[in-house]
């Protein structure tokens, strides 16, 4: 059984994520809260499998929640859950420590679909403007870093073939075994090439791979 914590302040969105959420895992455990003091008094004393939360709350920011979570080293998969798909709030979100970011104007199947893939080893739960809106933002960066008279190195540059290799991989979803696989190579190994290619990047989640997987041009999600 999952024990889910639904951090949202309008009823009906309670509501509406409950519903999404058991669709997922029937029989799951679900508490709500509808302010980011009272969900962290809950995290304090209490664990959980998933954590969805809303970026704007009554008393401050979901990021708040996220960062606490990581201050605390809960276990928690914690997803945005929100109506902004724009890069203000989407990149802050995954610098925050989100492992997921989906819309809530998305259907409840879909929702469903993608919590349920990323809680069983799938890819990071994104929702497909999202995915389209980290793109753009990455291929603008791109045009205009070609654009000028910067002649640093791309940071590209800085992970090994095998690295790289890593990251196109685990970008589309695979867990580390299932990397490994792929590669020919031994779990410790595969693990190894993670851990050095998050800390080259500078990054701590899979969405943040996955962002840095398209901004590398080593993987596109609509191919």
């Amino acid at each position: 059984m999952r024990k889910v914590l639904i951090l949202e302040d309008f009823r009906d969105a309670q509501v509406w994520l409950t519903k999404a959420v058991l669709l997922a895992f029937p029989g799951a455990e679900i508490a709500c809260c509808r302010t980011l003091e009272s969900a962290i008094e809950w995290i304090d004393h209490n664990s959980a499998d998933l954590c969805l939360v809303d970026l704007k709350l009554p008393d401050g920011s979901g990021l708040e929640f996220i960062l606490h979570c990581r201050k605390i080293r809960s276990p928690a998969y914690q997803v945005v859950t929100t109506i902004y798909d724009d890069d203000a709030h989407i990149f802050p979100a995954m610098q925050a420590g989100a492992r997921g970011y989906l819309l809530k104007d998305e259907p409840q199947s879909t929702i469903a679909g993608a919590l349920e893939s990323a809680l069983n080893g799938g890819g990071p739960p994104l929702s497909s403007k999202v995915t389209q809106q980290m793109m753009r933002h990455f291929q603008k960066n791109a045009f205009l870093a070609n654009t000028t008279n910067a002649t640093g190195p791309d940071a590209s540059c800085d992970l090994s073939p095998r690295e790289q290799e890593t990251l196109a991989i685990i970008a589309r979803g695979h867990t580390v075994a299932r990397t490994a696989e792929l590669m020919g190579v031994s779990y410790h190994t595969a693990a190894r090439h993670v851990k050095n290619l998050y800390g080259k990047l500078g990054i701590s989640g899979r969405a943040e791979a996955v962002s840095e997987a398209i901004r590398l041009g080593l993987y596109n999600p609509n191919s």
